[in-house]
């Protein structure tokens, strides 16, 4: 299944009967290879969590699964991806509910962490070891922050937004450079002018941000940005697609996010958008294992209820 990135990923009657006929003839192995005979050894797992998760991060020296937990307020860690057990626990925020964003491994192993602060009281955490976390300061708290990735030295791109009242949301991406040691920060905006930023993923010198008010997923050059005296729009969108929220890439270049209400999907670097798959609940956080060629991605569970899950996808 292929789609044009002139379109938006709503998928037809007609297109989700093509969807059932290739899974009865292709197999569903088959199916997420492409049905062109990749090499696929594994079936896709779904590993129920007793969590609220929402972003996460695999370690890539040893694999390694770290998930967010909105109903403790912390981080949940498993050797294998399959049994979660408590790693570090976030402040929480007095009379405002838990809202933990993005994961992120940095230099020397630093896991690091952003807590969504609902407009006043957004942080950036480093995470060293169980128990041991502390927050940067220097991060403006009124920015909501959702997407963060490390690129190495002691700096971390982070996407948010800013939202008053009934005022339509408006958002960037910005540069946080560090100090480990002080847990001191500057940031400076690299992306201004998007909706409600929401992944960011990073590719050679391409970095690729997620909009989900404008249903885009734009990309500019890193290093253009890193070396510009100031914030710029993004320059060019890669693809439009339907509800967009956390991303993660593969060497290949290929990013994974949510797509509309109940899809996963992939988006090649030419902006080809195919859906690998149409169950889940509600899409969150995704990370790639790039050495045991694996895709993780957060299944949330709805509003109403029910069980959450970590869905765990073999790549080719």
């Amino acid at each position: 299944m292929r789609f044009s990135t002139r379109f938006s990923t709503r998928f037809s009657p007609a297109l989700l009967g093509t969807t059932r006929f290739a899974l009865v003839s292709c197999g569903l192995i088959a199916l997420l290879a492409g049905c062109g005979g990749d090499d696929v050894t594994a079936v896709p797992q779904r590993v129920a969590v007793s969590a609220s998760p929402n972003g996460i991060a695999v370690r890539a020296a040893d694999g390694a699964v770290f998930i967010t937990d909105d109903q403790t307020n912390g981080v949940l860690s498993s050797p294998d991806g399959h049994t979660f057990s408590h790693y570090a626990g976030v402040p929480v925020v007095a009379g405002q509910a838990n809202s933990l964003s993005q994961l992120s491994f940095a230099d020397a192993g630093t896991l690091m962490i952003e807590r969504f602060g609902f407009g006043t009281a957004s942080a950036v955490f480093g995470i060293t070891g169980v128990d041991t976390i502390a927050p940067l300061s220097g991060p403006n708290p009124a920015r909501r922050r959702l997407g963060l990735i490390s690129i190495g030295s002691n700096r971390l791109l982070s996407t948010w937004f800013i939202k008053s009242g009934s005022t339509p949301p408006q958002g960037g991406l910005s540069l946080i450079t560090y100090d480990p040691t002080a847990h001191t920060a500057v940031e400076r905006d690299l992306l201004t002018g998007l909706g409600k930023p929401v992944g960011v993923a990073v590719s050679g010198d391409t970095v690729y941000v997620s909009d989900q008010v404008n249903n885009t997923i734009v990309k500019s050059s890193l290093s253009a940005l890193l070396g510009g005296s100031q914030a710029v729009a993004p320059s060019a969108t890669l693809a439009q697609i339907n509800s967009p929220d956390l991303m993660a890439v593969d060497a290949s270049g290929t990013l994974y996010t949510k797509c509309n209400t109940s899809g996963l999907c992939r988006i090649a670097p030419d902006g080809t958008v195919s859906l690998l798959a149409n169950d889940f609940q509600d899409a969150r956080g995704v990370a790639v294992d790039a050495p045991r060629h694996l895709l993780y991605a957060i299944d949330r569970a709805g509003s109403t209820g029910g069980t959450s899950y970590v869905r765990i996808f073999p790549l080719n």
